[in-house]
């Protein structure tokens, strides 16, 4: 049995945004309008969507002058966009508000492949939760910090799915350290690294050599890279323990 149609009389007012790069435009509009519910489905590729609210509440479609309205929030999220309301400006945006934000960071991405370059667990990687201080002072939350007391490559390997076209970050030894699960060497190496990145196999990027007192910033082309590649490279590469050296890789944002 088909669902019977609905009409409703009511006044509204709808004001109509659009947001093009820094330019909006908006037009208010007041009239008395009748309104016709007629159990209208969406379908996105095939496959029928129920639009729903924020807290889960089924949302109905609707006919008004001959244009059919559908609620943006379901919309958005069937197509995978982020969808924001800014009552200010009295504005919705799909997808990304500011364009000058990441769309990710490197290391909440589930990275595949890890290697300390040694048996032993003198070299390791840690996602950086809590803070490291480089020295000069400057205090960094997140990112990844690489671990050296045998000087051998680190190699290490995330899925980027050919999804983002840059990679920004810094490079930085670390002087101290209180993230969980490792706390500061009592005895620190001066030994120093460069770092190699590889986007499937093919180098897109090799860093200066690090410095103790100097953070490095990387902006890397990653258009089309199904995997990225990191090594961290030794200055002396050798089975020596003189100490720790502690390498960060911060603020590793990734735009698409």
């Amino acid at each position: 049995m088909l669902k019977e149609k609905k009409r409703r009389t009511i006044a509204v007012t709808l004001t109509i945004t659009l947001a093009m790069g820094l330019t909006v435009f908006a037009k208010q509009v007041n009239e008395q309008a009748e309104i016709f519910y007629n159990n209208i489905k969406i379908y996105i590729d095939g496959a029928e969507i129920v639009p729903k609210d924020a807290n889960g509440n089924t949302i109905e479609p609707f006919i008004m002058n001959g244009t059919t309205y559908l609620p943006v929030r379901a919309v958005s999220d069937a197509l995978g966009q982020d969808v924001e309301w800014d009552g200010a400006t009295q504005s919705v945006y799909i997808g990304k508000k500011d364009q000058t934000k990441p769309d990710n960071y490197l290391d909440r991405i589930q990275y595949s492949y890890y290697s300390p370059g040694t048996d032993d667990d003198d070299n390791a990687l840690y996602n950086i939760k809590g803070s490291v201080n480089d020295f000069s002072g400057n205090a960094y939350t997140n990112g990844y910090l690489f671990k050296q007391r045998v000087f051998q490559p680190q190699v290490l390997d995330v899925p980027l799915n050919s999804q983002y076209s840059n990679l920004k970050g810094k490079i930085s030894m670390i002087e101290k350290t209180d993230i969980i699960g490792f706390s500061t060497p009592d005895y620190l190496s001066n030994e120093l690294f460069t770092i190699e990145f590889y986007g499937d196999e093919k180098l897109l990027y090799t860093s200066p050599l690090t410095n103790l007192t100097k953070t490095f910033n990387i902006d890397i082309n990653t258009q089309g890279v199904a995997k990225l590649t990191i090594k961290l490279i030794p200055q002396k590469i050798g089975n020596l323990r003189s100490g720790t050296s502690m390498v960060a890789l911060t603020d590793l944002a990734l735009y698409k």
